[in-house]
């Protein structure tokens, strides 16, 4: 099954590894992905499209949600709506 996620992290050194390390070792496969730096804000807005193997794409998403460097989680449904899984400020 094909899922697509969208996310804002923290743009910090070792970021990305540790979301896409955590992506693998859940059983997702990364099929493609794409990021756009926001300098102003010191943010990276991160959307990967996964392939799983019957696996729940929403328990990934409250994981990934739970990583320190990680503002926001967004699955994306198949007609584009996102739901926002977590959201927090950074002070």
């Amino acid at each position: 099954m094909n899922h697509t996620l969208r996310m804002n992290i923290h743009k910090v050194e070792g970021a990305i590894i540790r979301l896409l390390g955590l992506i693998e070792r859940r059983g997702f496969s990364v099929t493609a992905m794409n990021a756009h730096t926001d300098e102003a804000n010191q943010q990276v807005e991160i959307t990967v499209h996964l392939h799983s193997a019957g696996r729940s794409v929403d328990t990934l998403a409250r994981q990934i949600g739970k990583l320190y460097d990680v503002r926001s989680v967004a699955c994306i449904a198949s007609v584009e709506q996102a739901v926002v899984m977590r959201e927090s400020v950074a002070c």
